[in-house]
């Protein structure tokens, strides 16, 4: 199972844990942890937990009265010398912001005592039914906490991690400004970091609901048994309740099993804290509840690392409070996809503006820059030259009148220089078609805005303009992007078509139906437990092979790619779909069909998917996207 090595429970044997005798400078005399705890009163008592009492006490460090806490052992509760020294070890080896941090202790006259700095607030389990607790405070404190532990496994030193083994809600604490400290380390063991897998052969210890179901069965320590155990405390902080409620004597009681079962079966706004709910973006809750569900997984290798639920968490706090992001999808870009982000380059048109002038300076078959000009109450507002490090022949300027909109743009794609480049652009209004600029290659792609406005063009630049997305803001929830393939001619009826996500939805499958092009698409979507699937789009005459593609329940469609060509055979010259790929935040599905014809890519960065739409009969003549912001 672990193909490295193992290693049988050693405490102190690290060549970088301390040794008793240097710390003794820590050393504080029972005296005065007495008078400053009213000998250990009953109105300084603040906690009680498997190590023994806590007491709020004063005690003058370093010609300084400082409020501290006092943590008492009481060998009656399990716990005694080797917790005891385990935290000292720890606390006076490692410092991190997110680690409690240790002010001395006492080992005298049968007495062993921790004394700690004063955590205002008390322990996190205090706080998750209460409405008070913000979703972004939430945020904050799952990120900090969880940058203590990252800190644990991964940087506190060469060649050794600290596994916590006892992670709940209760083990982080809150100072004055409500930051997460993580406390707690009495059972803690040390492993070497590097191997492929850090394992630890001991005896099982730590709260019941929040320990590793294969660290019980197997006794194996490993770091994703820590990252279950906060997976757990990511779910108390959404759920507003504690691992396990004895009360409930049904699926109700372990939240371990209660949770990830609501996730998969889109069940989980029931069973989150109401009084943070309609707070949170769709977005920042989608993100959270992804990170807590994938630290519950069965499979150990298929947990994720520290370092990696804190860049979620943080991407989850960013999209709560970024009210840039708020509203706006970003399609695209077509072209370069990515590269250097020092040769990116973006435009939005702010509030009460509006596009005055694009111009474009341009060769025969390249787009070498772009510039835009935006005006609000007489105020122009131009921007930098985007591209162009070398100049065209040609410079162009688009004027818009005062009530001229962009509706759509269209493009192809080139090389120069062995570079993927923009060869041609035309802009598309209510009133007209600017351009082409530039020369049309085979390449060509389409953006028409049918239900949302264009706010800003997005891309990468050179010498030229290497790839342009566009941002949109929609006229209500839903934005349809594309179509790309067959368009509706008159008089020819309208086979339309059309996939839209109900809310909560989760699309759990995709059958495709195709050969040497696309016959038909059908869509099967999830909502607790129940399935429903939709009319089959296209494939009058059916096709030769049959594909379905199978997507976990928080595995979400990111872009579609594909080409469009003609029909051959019995119905050949109909424009259509020859070939399509769903790619996800996991992978990618495809290409089904052949590839042939002219390539299209709709990626979307900020946005989610929320269904398709096109033209069909025989085939899928077309294919577009509806799209939702992420707020």
């Amino acid at each position: 199972m672990f193909p490295t090595m193992f290693i049988l429970d050693f405490h102190f044997s690290y060549n970088n844990i301390v040794t008793m005798e240097r710390v003794q400078h820590l050393k504080i005399p029972l005296e005065e942890i007495k008078s400053g705890t009213n000998n250990f009163s009953d109105q300084n008592l603040i906690a009680r937990g498997g190590f023994g009492n806590v007491y709020i006490g004063k005690l003058t460090i370093s010609g300084h009265q400082t409020t501290v806490a006092v943590k008492r052992l009481d060998r009656t509760h399990g716990q005694g010398v080797h917790e005891f020294l385990m935290e000292i070890q720890m606390l006076t080896c490692y410092k991190h912001e997110n680690l409690i941090t240790l002010v001395g202790f006492c080992e005298e006259s049968g007495e062993c005592i921790l004394v700690y700095e004063h955590a205002k607030h008390g322990s996190l389990d205090k706080y998750l039914s209460d409405d008070k607790l913000s979703w972004v405070q939430r945020l904050k404190i799952s990120i900090g906490a969880a940058r203590g532990f990252n800190y644990l496994h991964n940087d506190v030193g060469p060649q050794h991690r600290v596994l916590h083994r006892d992670i709940k809600s209760s083990n982080i604490l809150l100072n004055e400004n409500w930051e997460a400290k993580v406390s707690d380390f009495g059972l803690s063991k040390i492993g070497p970091s590097n191997v492929e897998f850090t394992f630890l052969v001991t005896r099982a210890c730590g709260t019941f609901g929040y320990i590793d179901p294969e660290y019980r069965k197997t006794g194996i320590l490993t770091k994703e048994s820590d990252v279950y155990s906060f997976g757990v405390v990511l779910f108390e902080i959404l759920c507003g309740r504690l691992a396990l409620v004895n009360k409930y004597q049904d699926e109700r009681r372990f939240l371990d099993s209660l949770a990830p079962r609501a996730c998969e079966q889109h069940s989980l706004d029931e069973i989150t804290l109401p009084s943070i709910r309609h707070d949170m973006k769709e977005s920042s809750f989608n993100i959270y509840s992804m990170v807590a569900y994938q630290c519950l997984k069965e499979n150990r290798v298929e947990r994720p690392t520290m370092a990696w639920i804190v860049e979620k968490l943080e991407e989850a706090l960013k999209l709560q409070v970024d009210s840039k992001v708020a509203g706006f999808i970003r399609v695209g870009p077509w072209g370069k996809q990515s590269g250097d982000p020092m040769n990116s380059w973006s435009f939005e048109l702010g509030p009460g503006l509006r596009m005055q002038k694009i111009v474009i300076d341009y060769g025969n078959d390249v787009i070498h820059s772009l510039m835009f000009i935006a005006e609000c109450q007489g105020v122009l507002h131009t921007s930098k030259k985007l591209g162009g490090l070398a100049g065209g022949q040609t410079v162009s300027e688009v004027k818009f009148d005062f009530d001229e909109e962009i509706i759509g743009m269209n493009g192809s794609i080139g090389a120069q220089d062995s570079d993927t480049i923009i060869s041609s652009l035309s802009f598309i209004t209510n009133k007209r078609t600017h351009g082409p600029f530039g020369r049309p290659s085979n390449s060509v792609f389409s953006i028409p805005l049918e239900k949302g406005s264009l706010v800003g063009f997005y891309g990468f630049a050179g010498n030229y303009i290497d790839g342009i997305g566009v941002y949109v803001k929609a006229y209500d929830e839903i934005t349809r992007v594309g179509t790309w393939g067959g368009r509706y001619v008159e008089p020819r009826p309208p086979n339309t078509w059309h996939f839209q996500l109900q809310r909560n939805h989760h699309l759990k499958n995709i059958t495709i139906e195709h050969g040497d092009l696309i016959y038909s698409l059908m869509f099967t979507t999830q909502y607790r437990g129940l399935t429903h699937t939709s009319a089959k789009a296209g494939g009058w005459n059916g096709g030769e092979k049959l594909s379905k593609v199978t997507l976990d329940w928080n595995e979400e469609i990111i872009a579609i790619s594909g080409t469009v060509a003609k029909s051959r055979g019995k119905y050949a010259g109909y424009t259509i779909i020859s070939s399509i790929s769903f790619v996800t935040i996991k992978e990618t599905y495809g290409p089904f069909g052949t590839i042939r014809g002219t390539p299209f890519t709709v990626p979307w960065e900020v946005g989610s998917f929320a269904g398709f739409y096109g033209l069909c009969g025989y085939y899928i003549d077309g294919i577009g996207v509806y799209l939702k912001p992420k707020n």
